[in-house]
Parts: structure tokens; C-alpha cells; sequence
């Protein structure tokens, strides 16, 4: 993720969680010295059950800090990063946030909000698509995955 990219307010927490974490911190300080590693080696070098290196590893990767590399067995690599957090990214992240909300509740009514909650638990049990759900709440199906997302509900 470069300087220009425009942080979300989940990718702003994400990254803030991923920091806090000193043995995540530990897995990026291992990984910037390597090309590419597995989840074994990292679960030696460090002392750390394959469980937790494992987990850690697809939480770095979700937040962008780590890239999945496509190997037998899967390896990761690190992410040449870098991101400037000031107040007006925190500012715009959220503002971006609320705006979408309010576009779908201006668009869709006041209640879109709590439908696309509730609608979720279908989704979840795998009653419903995405699409199959946008459909019954009445939404453009790239209104409904731009709500979902801002809820956090696609993770």
C-alpha cells in the first residue's frame, strides 16, 4: 500500500490491530529479512505454535502487510509498505464511510441499514447469494456489497 492510496476507517483499525501485536510485529521483522518464508520456518525461527504462525500470517495478509506467495507449501513475502496516518486520513476515512451509509439510506430508505443486517444471517447460512440478496432488498448490487463492507460483513 503506497503513500497515495486512500485508507478505509476498518483498514485504518486493521492496520492499528496488526501493529499492536508484538509477535506480529515479530513475524514482519522476520519476513523483511527474507525474500520468502513458510509458515514452518517462521514457526521455528520465532517459537511459535504453527497454529498461531499460521493465523498471524493470514492476519497480515488480510491487512496488506503480507503477501501470499502461491507455493507447495504455501510461503509468504513481505509487502513493501508504507502509509501516512494523520488526522485528515482519520478524518476522510470516516467521512468516506458516512457518506456511503447516508448515500444508501437517501437511496434505499432508513431502514436499508438494519435490512442488510438482517438479511445477512441468510447469507451466512448459505440460504441466500449476494446477488440473491440485493435482489429481495431492492438494491443495485454494488450498493449492497459497498453497505456490506462498510458494516464489516464480508469478513
Amino acid at each position: 500500500m503506497g503513500t497515495t492510496e486512500r485508507l478505509s476507517r476498518k483498514h485504518v483499525r486493521q492496520l492499528g490491530e496488526q501493529l499492536a501485536n508484538d509477535r506480529k510485529l515479530g513475524i514482519l521483522s522476520y519476513a523483511a529479512d527474507r525474500e520468502r518464508f513458510t509458515v514452518s520456518e517462521l514457526k521455528s525461527a520465532l517459537d511459535i505454535p504453527h497454529s498461531t504462525a499460521h493465523e498471524y500470517c493470514r492476519d497480515l495478509q488480510g491487512a496488506g502487510l503480507l503477501e501470499r506467495v502461491q507455493e507447495k507449501p504455501a510461503a509468504y513475502a513481505p509487502v513493501d509498505f508504507t502509509f501516512e496516518l494523520s488526522l485528515d486520513t482519520i478524518v476522510t476515512a470516516v467521512e468516506s464511510e458516512s457518506q456511503t451509509l447516508d448515500y444508501a439510506t437517501a437511496r434505499y430508505g432508513e431502514e436499508i441499514v438494519d435490512e442488510v443486517i438482517d438479511i445477512w444471517a441468510e447469507i451466512d447460512e448459505g440460504d441466500l447469494t449476494f446477488r440473491e440478496a440485493s435482489s429481495e432488498l431492492g438494491m443495485d448490487h454494488a450498493d449492497f456489497l459497498r453497505v456490506a463492507s462498510e458494516l464489516e460483513l464480508l469478513n
